[in-house]
């Protein structure tokens, strides 16, 4: 009699394929080593690694608790898809190159890295590893993927086909990493991603709930989250940590060559003279989301194994905060350094920098003029201890390619001993506002590109070497026939009117985008808290700068941009009317800013905001912007503390 064995579908694949994945047996490998408080020490490991002499079997593993592997794709129909199918699962590894020290088999049903992964995680029975979904470069088909109810059940199904399915054994969980929802990634997203990207993790979470009630298991979901004001500001922090199982934080890349002032890559907290915004670093980050209903156990603070280099850098204060040319040459592309190429090629020429106030180093280099902000075992050990003493679920490191074993064991070290305190706020010292002036109401004003409806004297005039707050070089502004304005405001209950009389001899605008500021364009800027959050420098959700152009007058067309936009998303900006008329030695432009396109500011006699008008000039389209004019000497376009009062007045 014929015996018929009954195998479960799902168990069969497992036995599949684990046996056809590898020839080898597991290989023990080191034991693991705990992390302190049982917190998740998480590394990103990326497809393109292997590329650059980085294997899978190079990984500490014994000191991680998961890997994200990076990345998967999102295709145009809102799928994932393999990132590099070379990378992932076609790439066969010779003995040398393998976990167990074994060339793969050709019989395998697959190579690659995602082979690799099922071996290492064979040698380590409870490491857990994570395909990581997106990331920079493959984030732009996040927003439609994520509309509605049945793009997000498509996706979902299909990262769980794909990863827990097909590739079943590989990966323990997903990993979101759309850089970013509604705006500041390569793509621009939509109002809508930011609840939409909370219902998508709700629909991964349902689909990913209902596999593991089959499979008794319990799949991962995470996410990898922005730290900077502008981008958490388009996320649901509360919300989303209530369906993953923690928020990875991405708590690098504050600052790099993308600046034109050298800063830190990753400072831990804030210095008494940093010139940039007060919520780019990690502390700041991390209340930020505390703040907004994140639990401390669901957060995970991201470390980088890599620095931000800056060129053209000048020898003072040893190149920190200082102007730069551009991005320095870097390990393999321009402005980033790994650190195992920093330890072996720069610790050993260039002077190492170290702030007590943001915990991190620098080198710098008086010869090439070249600055580099990283971290070090030093710096990590604080960070780790910081996530220690905020209660925070672990260390996650992007990316573990591009360090050491030192690096590791800093982190392990903080872990054990805690950080350094938090820094007690110094008191506020307010400086005198740049300019106070009266904006009387109005009535009557009809957009038309003329000045008839104005009074006959200006509000403000920019026409004084005092008030050049850019030169692209000492001698760039010829004069008030080079650029010069007369502006006029006036506000009613519905909105704030704008007239401005500008003299330009050359006029160029190749741009309606944000990239408008290449050219010649007005702009305003507005704080409508004021004095309120003087102790945050930065351009926050309160914050508005609008730039208003008339195009170059033939194929590029008038917009209204506004790069900081109070609550809502950058961009331009539909409900800003404007008119002009071109005359013989400029233009007259005039605007009406509705009080709906300006959330925060009440329109009423004896309400108070910050201000300022500035005037922008290009002559030659490939120099991009040669002087700008400001009604505050001391302008800084991320700095509402240099904006002038207004006082609306009858």
């Amino acid at each position: 009699m014929i015996k018929k064995i009954i195998v479960p579908i799902g168990l069969m694949l497992v036995f599949i394929l684990n046996g056809c994945g590898s020839a080898a047996s597991p290989v023990s490998g080191p034991t693991p080593v705990p992390a302190a408080g049982g917190r998740y020490v998480i590394g990103y490991y990326p497809a393109w690694a292997a590329e650059r002499n980085v294997f899978v079997a190079n990984i500490p593993a014994n000191k991680l608790t998961h890997i994200n592997y990076a990345f998967s794709n999102v295709s145009a129909s809102g799928e994932c898809v393999l990132g590099d199918p070379t990378a992932d699962v076609e790439r066969v590894y010779s003995a040398a190159e393998s976990v167990n020290g074994q060339a793969d088999p050709k019989s395998a049903a697959f190579h690659g890295n995602f082979n690799q992964l099922l071996v290492l995680k064979q040698k380590y029975p409870n490491l857990k590893v994570l395909i990581s979904i997106g990331g920079w470069t493959w984030s732009g088909n996040f927003s439609a993927a994520a509309k509605d109810d049945a793009s997000r059940q498509r996706f979902a199904a299909s990262c769980i086909d794909l990863f827990l399915k097909q590739y079943r054994g590989v990966f323990d969980g997903l990993d979101i990493d759309w850089e970013y929802p509604v705006s500041g990634g390569l793509s621009e997203g939509t109002a809508d991603d930011k609840k939409n990207f909370t219902a998508l993790l709700g629909e991964l979470r349902r689909q990913l709930d209902e596999l593991g009630a089959v499979d008794q298991n319990h799949y991962l979901l995470t996410i990898a989250a922005p730290i900077g004001p502008g981008n958490i500001r388009n996320i649901e922090p509360g919300a989303i940590a209530a369906l993953v199982d923690w928020i990875n934080l991405m708590g690098y890349d504050f600052h790099g060559p993308w600046d034109s002032t050298t800063n830190f890559n990753a400072p831990l907290f804030r210095t008494s003279t940093d010139p940039g915004d007060a919520g780019l670093n990690v502390d700041a980050a991390v209340q930020t989301y505390l703040s907004a209903g994140a639990p401390a156990e669901k957060l995970a603070l991201g470390v980088p194994f890599y620095g931000h280099g800056w060129a053209g850098v000048a020898d003072t204060d040893h190149g920190l905060y200082q102007s730069a040319i551009g991005a320095a040459p870097g390990t393999w592309e321009a402005g980033s350094f790994e650190y195992k190429d920093i330890q072996k090629k720069y610790l050993t020429t260039y002077q190492r920098y170290w702030n007590a106030e943001a915990y991190v180093p620098w080198l710098y280099d008086p010869a090439s003029k070249i600055f580099i902000s990283y971290d070090d075992p030093q710096s990590l050990e604080a960070k780790a201890g910081y996530v220690r003493d905020q209660g925070l679920a672990g260390v996650m490191i992007w990316d573990v390619s591009q360090g050491d074993e030192t690096l590791f064991d800093a982190i392990y070290k903080g872990l054990e001993a805690g950080g350094p305190p938090r820094p007690t706020l110094a008191p506020t010292v307010m400086v005198p506002r740049p300019f106070e002036k009266e904006i009387h109401s109005i009535s009557g004003i009809i957009l038309d590109g003329r000045l008839s409806d104005w009074s006959s004297a200006p509000d403000f005039v920019l026409n004084d070497p005092s008030q050049i707050v850019y030169n692209l070089a000492p001698n760039s502004w010829g004069g008030p026939q080079d650029l010069s304005a007369k502006a006029w405001a006036g506000w009613t209950p519905d909105g704030l009117y704008f007239a401005f009389q500008v003299l330009d001899d050359i006029h160029v605008q190749p741009n309606a985008d944000s990239t408008l500021w290449h050219g010649d364009h007005m702009e305003l800027q507005f704080d409508t808290l004021l004095d309120k959050d003087y102790s945050n420098p930065g351009m926050n959700d309160d914050d508005y700068q609008i730039g208003l152009s008339l195009g170059d007058l033939a194929s590029v067309p008038p917009v209204v941009y506004a790069w900081f936009n109070g609550p809502n998303p950058a961009g331009a900006v539909s409900l800003i009317q404007m008119a002009y008329k071109v005359t013989a030695d400029g233009y007259i432009m005039e605007a009406f800013i509705p009080k709906e396109a300006l959330a925060g500011i009440t329109l009423a006699e004896g309400s108070t905001f910050g201000m300022n008008v500035s005037a922008s000039d290009t002559d030659n389209a490939a120099q991009g912007q040669k002087v700008m004019l400001s009604t505050s000497a001391i302008r800084t376009y991320a700095d509402p503390r240099t904006f002038g009062k207004i006082r609306l007045v009858k």
